[in-house]
């Protein structure tokens, strides 16, 4: 009788081929893991560096654009009642000076800025909340009677203005309770003080300045007249912490990062001779540290800027890239941009370049009114 025996275990055959068939199915899984992987760093590093590039360029349009406001008249007509004698403001009279609310240049390493990247200056005047003059001046050199001294402190730094004339002047005190006032007296307690009666501004009232005192206003104001804050502003590139950014410094407060992720900006003004249209009839790039006159300064009506955004990783792009950056550059033969060159032949991050053209609305609207 011939005896059945049965199979027991696998043959090494049998386990080759289970082993082949898991290490195939393995492989397939790894490479989907690893392509998604891949897709979602490319995905967010895209995602990253658009919202750096439309950001920037968001925020710096809508700055441009609200720069060189004095209210409802020109900076010609304000005064500028700082004292401008005072050592305080001889050390920054880029601080305090006001003038003209547009500059931009590139840095060179020494002011601000990376070396070789494009900044901006911008003064004008924003909003003091809900602060109202409640009382006509009885001569130009009293205190100035408002609804409320909330938020206004001792060494502010303000505007008044009533469309006829505007007077920038410094606070050295405030009076609280049921008949709230803001001081403007020379100021021992405060720097740079006040002084300088009428300098600056011819106005076609009489002011009223009992012994031509040192702290008179260009004339006495009304309800008629609104409180404004005036401001300084510096946009630059820097990088204090190794990753370069967007940062904004306020008067001679710290500079603040608004953006990272910013490589560099690059920026053309156009001009308008005399303000005589509002059209521009010429781009101006800023291409050094003094490349933009004030005179000319005064007669921009229009920034153009470029932006290069970079990814947070590198190793997010096969080889480093090539671009056409500023976009206002002719790349019609070639990229004139080259990474490798111009950054490093290491640097696989993304980059993007976004660019964007703002106009100085007021200086529009003063051709308009003119």
């Amino acid at each position: 009788m011939n005896v059945i025996s049965h199979q027991k275990g696998l043959s090494i055959v049998e386990l080759m081929i289970a082993l082949t068939l898991g290490l195939i199915l393995i492989a397939g899984l790894v490479q989907i893991f690893s392509g998604n992987q891949r897709s979602f760093i490319v995905g967010e590093a895209n995602m990253r560096v658009q919202e750096t590039g439309r950001m920037t360029t968001e925020f710096l349009g809508r700055a441009i654009r609200n720069a060189d406001y004095w209210g409802c008249i020109p900076r010609e007509n304000v005064a500028n009642k700082l004292d401008n004698t005072h050592p305080a403001y001889t050390a920054a009279e880029d601080l305090f000076s006001f003038s003209d609310g547009f500059m931009a240049y590139q840095s060179d390493g020494t002011t601000p800025g990376l070396d070789k990247t494009d900044a901006l200056i911008l003064r004008g005047v924003g909003g003091a909340g809900d602060v109202a003059i409640t009382d006509p001046m009885p001569n130009s050199s009293a205190n100035l009677k408002v609804n409320t001294v909330a938020g206004i402190s001792e060494s502010d730094i303000l505007l008044i203005s009533d469309c006829i004339a505007g007077d920038i002047f410094q606070v050295t005190g405030t009076q609280t309770g049921a008949n709230p006032g803001i001081n403007h007296n020379t100021g021992a307690s405060v720097k740079p003080g006040n002084g300088k009666p009428r300098d600056g501004v011819d106005v076609t009232v009489d002011n009223n300045c009992p012994g031509n005192a040192a702290n008179c206003l260009s004339k006495q104001y009304d309800q008629a007249a609104q409180i404004y804050n005036p401001y300084y502003y510096q946009f630059y590139i820097d990088d204090p912490s190794g990753s370069r950014a967007l940062f904004r410094k306020d008067g001679a407060d710290p500079a603040q990062e608004i953006m990272d992720g910013v490589w560099d900006l690059q920026i053309q003004v156009g001009i308008d001779a005399g303000l005589s249209n509002g059209e521009v009839t010429q781009w101006v790039d800023i291409d050094g540290p003094t490349a933009l006159s004030t005179s000319a300064a005064a007669n921009v009506v229009a920034v153009r800027m470029s932006v290069l955004a970079r990814s947070p990783e590198n190793n997010i792009v096969d080889a480093p890239m090539e671009l056409c950056y500023p976009s206002w550059t002719d790349c019609s033969s070639a990229p004139n941009y080259k990474v490798a060159d111009k950054i490093a032949s290491d640097s696989r991050h993304l980059y993007r370049v976004y660019t964007s053209t703002a106009t100085i609305r007021n200086r529009i609207l003063r051709v308009e009114q003119n």
